[in-house]
């Protein structure tokens, strides 16, 4: 009996040994290894899936608390940057009317004293003087057409040759005056345009000063724009430039000319016609903007409240 359990056992020591030699020789290295694998390079999937877990929620949170520091910083940001622009465009418009009326000033100083009287006596765009009004008027608008529907070269020599003739008629028509009637006319052109006409040297160097001061702020100001010194003077330019692209995509400067012209002679008669009213109107659309303004303010979280 002794005998037959050690060939039992001998037997299944070998059976055993066989089967562990079979399980190494078919090992497969791309087999996904089990817990029984006898794989040395075998480790556990489930510690390798916690580390990533655990820094995907590490990730996941501080990604959300940047996102919480953003959000709590846009309306103080939104904030600022209303205040900013409304600053910045109101130092503009003073810088601009200022300048405006520099360049009046200037130009009265620059322009001779005929053509200064007969702006002031005429007082074209309040349409004093009606005759007077509509023939200035007229005369811009037919050239503003004729620049529009003819080149540039055409239509120069066309006004300048129109402007030859109408002169040359005129002499003529003050000739067959003199000469048939006897009649003595005073010549217009010439009171307009006198013999002793000529650039002085103080209108020069005081128009050589102004394009001296002037050019060079305005050069300083475009640098300054298109190099980003000041991120808020720039996004307006940006904004007002991509205005002005919208506008010319539906018209160019010659209809834009035209539509200014138009307005010029018709938006300071009618002002002062219905001064009143519009002025109250005017005040009316000012406090509504005004009331928008302050309800957006208020309903942004200030400084004060967060601190």
């Amino acid at each position: 009996m002794e005998s037959q359990n050690y060939d039992v056992d001998s037997t299944t020591n070998d059976w055993n040994k066989s089967s562990s030699n079979d399980h190494s020789i078919r090992h497969d290295p791309n087999e996904m290894p089990t817990v029984n694998s006898t794989n040395p390079n075998y480790h556990p999937a489930s510690t390798t899936n916690n580390h990533s877990w655990e820094k995907n929620s590490s990730t996941i949170e501080t990604n959300v608390d940047k996102a919480k520091e953003v959000l709590k910083k846009g309306p103080q940001r939104a904030e600022d940057i209303i205040t900013k622009s409304k600053r910045v465009f109101l130092q503009n418009w003073e810088q601009t009317r200022h300048s405006i009326i520099h360049l009046q000033k200037r130009v009265k100083e620059m322009l001779p004293k005929q053509v200064l009287k007969f702006i002031a006596a005429t007082n074209l765009i309040y349409w004093k003087n009606p005759v007077e009004s509509g023939v200035i008027f007229g005369l811009l608008l037919s050239v503003i057409i004729t620049f529009m529907f003819l080149s540039s070269l055409a239509a120069i020599s066309f006004w300048l040759l129109a402007f030859l003739v109408i002169v040359g008629l005129y002499k003529l028509y003050n000739y067959v005056m003199v000469t048939f009637v006897g009649g003595i006319r005073d010549d217009v052109f010439d009171s307009m345009f006198s013999p002793n006409i000529h650039i002085s040297d103080r209108q020069a160097q005081a128009f050589a000063d102004y394009v001296c001061q002037n050019g060079t702020s305005v050069l300083r100001q475009a640098r300054s724009l298109f190099l980003w010194n000041n991120l808020t003077n720039s996004i307006i330019f940006g904004l007002l430039l991509f205005i002005f692209f919208y506008i010319g995509l539906s018209m160019n400067a010659l209809t834009f000319a035209l539509v200014g012209l138009i307005f010029l002679f018709t938006v300071p008669k009618v002002y002062q016609v219905y001064q009143i009213p519009i002025d109250n109107v005017a005040k009316q659309v000012l406090n509504q903007i005004n009331q928008l303004l302050a309800q957006v303010t208020t309903k942004l979280p200030s400084k004060q409240k967060k601190a």
